[in-house]
């Protein structure tokens, strides 16, 4: 008998896209799951599109106002009721056998396996070039087992790639909901921190990049790197690392126009 999986989707104002999201886990060559729906407050359709879709798996939870995908995903997380669970973002889709695929390396792997992920695909923001991530030209040795040190440097793993225990989850906590951006990369680090990770060699996630993801906010974006090297800035400096850190978020900021306030934020002890 296979084991149940929650696949949890948070959405906001994506009723043109949240069908593609739900039907492709509907044509999951794995059949044990259910399907969390969380809408974070949308004032489109979104609610009538996923009650048009008939199946008995589907769970709808509405948040009577918008607080954020951290949010949703850890609403989603306590509704869940299975004890492995997956994450799909609303306007990106899978794979029909990447459950099939993550499960089977959860069941023939150790229980010191806290998640498994895949590689994700999609075009870059202007259509006009295909990226896979991570990008092939990383040694399988660093993208499985003990992934924190590299983990620290950059962050290859995204939320629609992921299967988690729920024990992992439990021991490390859900998303931080004060973060506006990164929040996947930063819970990432907490587990990575704790379990080892599984990694399923092919693209079984197609990201589509679009105009509302919260990504494009570049200054949101090095704040939160800060806060991050605020964080785990021994870890970084244990690593050798934290100089190439913090170099790469000088750059960024330099091209952004705020490299005085970033410099500043980098020599801070981060709250938020």
């Amino acid at each position: 008998m296979e084991t149940m999986v929650s696949v949890i989707i948070p959405t906001y104002n994506r009723a043109d896209m949240i069908k593609r999201a739900i039907d492709s886990v509907l044509r999951q060559t794995y059949r044990s799951y259910e399907v969390i729906v969380v809408d974070d407050g949308s004032t489109d359709d979104t609610g009538s599109v996923i009650a048009g879709t008939q199946d008995a798996r589907i769970r709808y939870i509405a948040l009577m106002e918008n607080q954020g995908v951290a949010h949703a995903r850890n609403v989603g997380i306590r509704e869940a009721r299975y004890d492995y669970i997956a994450f799909l973002d609303s306007d990106d889709e899978w794979m029909p056998d990447k459950l099939e695929l993550q499960m089977r390396l959860f069941q023939n792997s150790s229980e010191d396996i806290g998640m498994v992920y895949c590689r994700t695909g999609g075009r870059t923001r202007d259509g006009m070039r295909r990226f896979v991530c991570p990008a092939r030209d990383f040694s399988r040795e660093l993208l499985e087992g003990d992934m924190f040190r590299f983990l620290l440097q950059q962050n290859v793993i995204g939320t629609p790639a992921v299967v988690v225990r729920r024990d992992c989850l439990e021991q490390v906590g859900g998303f931080k909901e004060t973060l506006q951006c990164l929040e996947d990369w930063e819970w990432i680090l907490r587990v990575a921190g704790n379990w080892k990770i599984g990694f399923v060699d092919q693209v079984l996630v197609e990201v589509h990049k679009s105009s509302g993801s919260v990504s494009t906010n570049m200054s949101w974006h090095l704040i939160v790197r800060c806060y991050l090297v605020s964080l785990y800035r021994r870890e970084m400096t244990e690593a050798g690392i934290l100089n190439d850190v913090q170099n790469e978020i000088l750059d960024v900021a330099g091209k952004t126009g705020i490299y005085d306030e970033v410099s500043e934020l980098l020599k801070r002890e981060i709250e938020l």
